[in-house]
């Protein structure tokens, strides 16, 4: 087998760990005076949701009624934390909060393929 060879199927793999389907995107959230930005928050499985704490105090994300999609998650300062939503997630809108401040509250609804 020569080096072209080897080299070509080693970027193939590559690029078939990282692949994502055509219409996967990256959405961000931004979590600041206790609000998400958006509230709301629409995703398709296979979408990605990036939460930013831009704030100086701990957040948590959490979907009380799916914790299996999104378990209680705490968020430092200025850090960052994101999901992928499963490609077998079904069409649904829940309730997204933080569970250190208990007004601040947003929606996630999961969209059709």
């Amino acid at each position: 087998m020569s080096v072209r060879t080897i080299l070509v199927t080693a970027a193939l793999g590559a690029l078939a760990l990282t692949a994502r389907p055509v219409h996967a995107g990256v959405i961000e959230v931004h979590l600041k005076e206790q609000r998400f930005e958006p509230k709301t928050i629409s995703a398709r499985p296979g979408d990605t949701i990036v939460f930013y704490n831009d704030d100086k105090e701990l957040h948590s994300v959490f979907l009380p009624d799916h914790e299996s999609l999104l378990a209680e998650h705490f968020i430092d300062p200025h850090a960052r934390y994101e999901i992928a939503i499963p490609g077998t997630a079904d069409t649904a809108t829940y309730s997204l909060v933080c569970t250190i401040h208990l007004n601040m509250k947003g929606t996630l609804q999961i969209l059709a393929k």
